[in-house]
């Protein structure tokens, strides 16, 4: 079926940068399969296109196919040496396999070539996170959320630098902020909703008080609101592996309260 679609799409006779324009609007919608479609067509106008080579990295990267996305963005580098995007593509390739001093020296290279890159920073900032380097993260979140407000991945990476640091409050802020842009991946608005909800429990579960049972009734609002944010986080039909888990934190912390605060 895969190949029926590419040659469907190559009788179009379009060029690479259309297929790759066509490939960046589906992985954003987190269409995978169609991004694939897309970015495999411009490199059947042209082997060598680096925008179809990043982006099919990309879409491999998501997929889980991390050797895949890795040929690609080597690919992309072995034509277009200084690519920002294919650096910080194998920067992340090596951070997915445990490999941080090597997803550190490509972002490096990259910052090099373009200081103010904005995922590139963004990429650094979760290097900084991986090494327990918070304060790092949140430095250069502020940064570009200051720069870019309305670019909803940036309040994702915020929010969840807050939530490490147990400032629970300003972290649900930022993705408050988030939840409302109608643009970007579609993706970021899955992780925000998880992320909302990873940090309602997390603070019903500090601010419980086995003690004092009185407590509990605000914990369960929270908890409450942390199971919308579940649903919500699953009807936007984007598989998201941790979501099974924050259900279980939920069920755990109301399990939690039950024992020490019965009705």
């Amino acid at each position: 079926m895969r190949n029926i679609i590419l040659l469907l799409l190559l009788s179009t006779g379009c060029s690479a940068d259309h297929y790759a324009s066509k490939g960046k609007a589906a992985l954003d919608g987190h269409d995978l399969p169609a991004a694939e479609g897309h970015y495999r067509a411009g490199l059947g106008r042209d082997p060598n296109h680096v925008d179809s080579l990043s982006g099919l990295g990309w879409v491999y990267l998501l997929a889980g196919q991390q050797d895949a996305a890795g040929a690609a963005f080597e690919h992309c580098l072995s034509v277009a040496a200084q690519h920002v995007e294919c650096l910080r593509g194998v920067a992340s390739v090596a951070s997915a396999k445990g490999n941080p001093a090597l997803a550190k020296s490509q972002l490096t290279k990259a910052l090099s070539i373009q200081p103010h890159h904005a995922g590139v920073q963004s990429s650094l900032a979760l290097l900084d996170m991986a090494s327990g380097n918070v304060a790092a993260a949140l430095e250069r979140y502020k940064v570009l959320v200051d720069r870019e407000p309305g670019r909803a991945e940036f309040r994702l990476g915020l929010a969840e630098a807050l939530l490490r640091a147990r400032r629970y409050e300003d972290a649900l802020l930022e993705i408050d902020k988030g939840l409302p842009a109608d643009t970007g991946p579609k993706r970021t608005r899955a992780m925000l909703l998880q992320t909302q909800s990873r940090t309602l429990v997390a603070a019903a579960s500090e601010r419980f008080d086995p003690e004092k049972c009185v407590t509990a009734e605000p914990s369960l609002a929270w908890l409450a609101a942390a199971e919308t944010a579940v649903q919500l986080a699953a009807e936007v039909e984007v598989s998201l592996p941790d979501l099974p888990v924050v259900k279980r934190r939920v069920r755990r912390q109301r399990a939690r309260i039950a024992a020490a605060c019965p009705k």
